[in-house]
């Protein structure tokens, strides 16, 4: 079983062309693959993928979170921002999976109050706190089901804290406990050479925020 989350910045400049981004793409080969910040141009349904799209479209027209699998796709589940994020049944080989994709919202959003902005982080971590409550709400509709949760959570986990807050990291490890959640991607990717240096950034690693959790039910 091979499933992967990427972040494609919705292909919205010339580094991160829709057909580079393809070619990489259909060179993971990956079973399933959740993608953030992506539009209907990326379009693997000829690749053998059946995808689940979110609801709704965001402000930009295209999306914030997809689910592509090459195993059948049993039903959609609803989540608490079906814009944000996206959830559907899986028909794996080995049994059905739950797979849950989306994105944590980043360190500077300012939040849906015209009049007051919020401070940095702190719309990151209330939507930590939903997410961990709309995992948990799934968790209990299919208790005895394997659960992915997978996509941008804008936070690196690999001790480096490049781009993250303390008390961001206590909140989603709390949320990740609460659900029996392990993120399997909180190594340093940059120090073990999985990730390339970053050219825009002096050669400096670079630190993942891109992450997958799993539960794969009692040992």
């Amino acid at each position: 079983m091979k499933i992967a989350t990427w972040n494609l910045d919705h292909a919205s400049n010339s580094s991160r062309q829709v057909e580079s981004q393809l070619a990489k793409l259909r060179l993971i080969k990956a079973d399933v693959l959740i993608l953030t910040e992506t539009c209907e141009r990326v379009d693997l349904r000829t690749d053998g993928y059946l995808n689940v799209l979110p609801h709704q479209t965001n402000r930009y027209g295209k999306y914030w979170s997809t689910i592509w699998s090459k195993w059948p796709i049993i039903e959609q589940i609803d989540c608490f921002d079906n814009e944000t994020a996206v959830c559907a049944r899986i028909a794996a080989p080995s049994g059905d999976l739950i797979v849950y994709g989306t994105i944590i919202t980043w360190k500077n959003d300012p939040g849906t109050n015209p009049e007051v902005r919020s401070p940095a982080w702190a719309e990151h971590d209330k939507s930590i706190v939903d997410h961990g409550n709309d995992w948990m709400v799934i968790r209990d509709m299919y208790p005895n089901i394997p659960f992915i949760v997978a996509g941008d959570f804008n936070q690196t986990r690999d001790g480096s804290k490049a781009y993250c807050s303390r008390n961001g990291i206590r909140l989603l490890n709390e949320q990740l406990e609460r659900n029996n959640l392990i993120c399997v991607t909180d190594e340093d990717f940059g120090a073990n050479g999985k990730l390339k240096p970053d050219p825009k950034k002096n050669g400096r690693p670079r630190h993942n925020v891109d992450h997958i959790c799993a539960y794969f039910g009692a040992s």
